[in-house]
Formats: structure tokens, sequence, C-alpha cells
């Protein structure tokens, strides 16, 4: 069955945005093979702060120019906000003021406007979990991006920010996948399937690892293996509604209608999120009739 995209609503599955925009010849041809073959010649790119990549930076300008403009009333709030934590002393000053800016651009979906605040706030504290949150950030940026060019630019902020991340956190694996699938979206796809498989290697059950998979398996028109992840994350994580959804949406390609109404009958009866169960119901509908 040749490659489909999924009209989706709801922030819940966003990563959907993501696969809109992958590299379909590469995905198809190299990468969704080297994800589920046991053997990979996939070799992980080295880097170096001299390499040619943006491994971020402390200093982040606030006032930076944005394509899209805020209320006035909100602007008006950032600005303020902007002179205190400027002019403000004392290191608990500077996060009380960054962080009330971060938590009101997250709640307007201004993600790559929040994670510029979140930068700044590492170049005061220099602790790991405010340049962790920029890095996260970035990459709610890219998934939600409705254009190439900004999923680009998101991808590459999310990318230079994890790396410069993870040399301090090593350890931290969901961080790990979120740089794999921002390389997968760029020139060095196999890259990211290397780093989801190396996570896969040293945590076999990892969640957000295995629905990666699954979710390039969907777009390379692999449905068989997709169902294998999103089966296993079934098993393992029941209750895991966008992994059941991602799996009714295979087992429809596979051939297995029956199952995937299954699937969308028990998320419409068990899901906590509205979203879901709106979107479930409308492919339920469309399946159905």
């Amino acid at each position: 069955m040749g490659t489909k995209q999924y009209s989706l609503i709801g922030i819940g599955i966003v990563l959907i945005i993501v696969l809109a925009l992958l590299p379909k010849a590469v995905v198809t041809d190299n990468s969704a093979n080297a994800v589920e073959n046991n053997e990979s010649t996939a070799q992980t790119e080295q880097h170096s702060d001299d390499d040619g990549h943006d491994h971020g930076s402390n200093k982040v300008d606030m006032a930076s120019a944005h394509s899209e403009k805020l209320p006035a009333d909100t602007q008006s709030k950032l600005d303020s906000l902007q002179d205190s934590f400027e002019s403000g002393k004392g290191t608990q000053n500077k996060i009380t003021v960054a962080n009330e800016a971060y938590d009101l651009l997250i709640r307007m979906n201004k993600f790559d406007r929040a994670a510029e605040w979140k930068l700044a706030l590492y170049g005061v504290t220099d602790k790991s979990e405010d340049l962790k949150s920029a890095a996260d950030a970035y990459y709610d940026a890219f998934t939600f991006a409705m254009s190439e060019e900004k999923s680009s630019k998101m991808a590459s902020l999310a990318r230079s920010n994890y790396n410069q991340y993870l040399k301090l956190e090593p350890k931290d694996l969901n961080s790990k996948v979120k740089l794999g699938m921002t390389y997968v979206v760029s020139s060095s796809p196999m890259q990211g399937i290397t780093l989801i498989r190396e996570v896969i290697a040293e945590e076999p059950n990892h969640q957000l690892a295995i629905f990666n998979l699954g979710l390039l398996s969907m777009q390379s028109g692999q449905y068989d293996k997709a169902v294998g992840r999103f089966e296993q994350l079934k098993k393992l994580y029941p209750e895991d509604m966008e992994a059941r959804f991602y799996l009714a949406l295979a087992l429809k390609e596979v051939g297995k209608k029956n199952q995937a109404i299954k699937e969308l009958e028990f998320i419409n009866k068990n899901a906590d999120s509205e979203d879901i169960r709106v979107t479930s119901s409308q492919y339920l509908a469309e399946w159905v009739n």
C-alpha cells in the first residue's frame, strides 16, 4: 500500500504533522528499512563545537523579530517582563520573571518564543533543566509547524539545544529520541534512526522510542511493522491512547478493519482527552458507514 497522510485534530497527536514533512524518498528507501532490520550500517555522526552545527547559545535576544505578532496586551506584558529580567537583581527574581513569561507563551502555543526565555534563564542559572525546557519548547514548535521552512528551522534549534543538553545529561533517553526525530527531518535522517535504535538497545521497552519507530514505519508504508510496534505499546502501556489510535490506523491499512474499529471504540470509551475521542469518532463514523 502506498504512503497515506492522516488528517488529525487536537494537540495530543501533533507528531503526525512531522510525518507530513519527512523526506519521503529517503524514509521509504533507507530509513524505514534501517528501523526494522536487525543489522544497520548507519553510523552516528560525530559532532564537535566547530563542526558547523549550531550548538546553542546562552545569550538570547528576546526582542528578536518574529513574523507573527502577538496581541498588544500580551506584547506589552512581555516587554515589561523583559525589562524586569534585564534590570532585575538577584537570580531568584530573574527565575520568577522568566518562568512567568515562559508559562504565558506556552499557554498560547508560542513555543519558539517560550524557548528563548528558557535559554536566557539558562544563561543565568546554568541549570541543565532550563536548557532542556528550551529544547523541548523548540521541539514542540517543530511538531506544530505547518510549513516545511518553519519545521526545518525549529528542528535545527531543537537539535542544537538537545545536543548541548545531552552532553550534560546523557542518560535522558526521551531527549535522545527527540533529538533523533529532529535528525530524521534533516539531511542526515539515518543519524536520527541510529539514535532511536540506540535507545531501544539500551531500553527495549522505551515508550517514546517505540512510538516514533511506529510512526516512521507508517510514513514509509510498512504498516505491518507499524502494527507490531503499536501492538507492543498496547501490551506495555494499555492506557496509551495515542498508540492505540495509530494501531487502529495501521490495522485498517493491513486489512484488519474490524480490529481497527474495536480499537477506536475502546478509545472513545476510555480516553481522557476529548481531542483524541473526537478524532477517533470521526474515523469510526467513516469506517463503519
